[in-house]
């Protein structure tokens, strides 16, 4: 791993292990979430006209696992798939970018035992991009690339287990693609998450 990603997760550790522990962030200990938004690319990955560059905005699906702790910090893991569009990339007509990855971070809640709570949180992800048919990486699926999160968003409890949880997170990560090309994936992505608390 980079020595970039170590630090980001040497710093979230050490946040985690930091916050005070006063009452509880989540509203629930666990939360499994189903979430679907939309991506939206930025930076010369929506516009630049590079290898794998020129991509456009598409949906989003995933889930999520949350662990709360009785302070206001709660833990984080999931896995997301990212559909980009990718005409002005090269892709074949009607062909996207898929973008499967990990995500994994800390959480911390502006408000706590609220039935509605802010928070914000810092993550790491992985991500493998898979393209076939873009201009000059015919193979289609690159390396698997590390990166960063910084997220937004609130836990609207509205029934006894059941919580809507509407976020907006900018991520970072570099691929490299066959060839030897790196690829900057810069994105923006705004889902909604339904909630089961335990």
């Amino acid at each position: 791993m980079p020595l970039g990603n170590r630090l980001i997760a040497a710093a979230l550790a050490m946040a985690f292990l930091a916050a005070p522990s006063v009452a509880r962030g989540q509203g629930a200990p666990l939360a499994v979430e189903a979430r679907g938004g939309v991506a939206v690319p930025f930076g010369a990955f929506a516009g630049g006209d590079g290898v794998g560059e020129g991509t456009g905005l598409g949906p989003v699906f995933g889930f999520e696992v949350t662990l709360g702790s009785a302070g206001r910090r709660t833990l984080y893991a999931g896995f997301a798939q990212l559909r980009f569009g990718c005409d002005e990339a090269g892709c074949p007509r009607g062909e996207r970018y898929v973008a499967p990855g990990v995500n994994a971070g800390v959480r911390f809640a502006l408000a706590t035992d609220h039935a509605v709570i802010p928070w914000l949180g810092l993550g790491v992800l992985t991500t493998r991009v898979e393209s076939p048919g873009a201009r000059l990486s015919p193979a289609g699926v690159s390396e698997l690339g590390f990166g960063a999160e910084a997220s937004a968003g609130v836990f609207i409890r509205v029934g006894p287990s059941l919580a809507f949880t509407p976020a907006v997170r900018v991520s970072r990560a570099d691929s490299d693609l066959p060839g030897g090309v790196r690829l900057g994936l810069r994105y923006l992505v705004a889902d909604l998450g339904l909630a089961l608390t335990f």
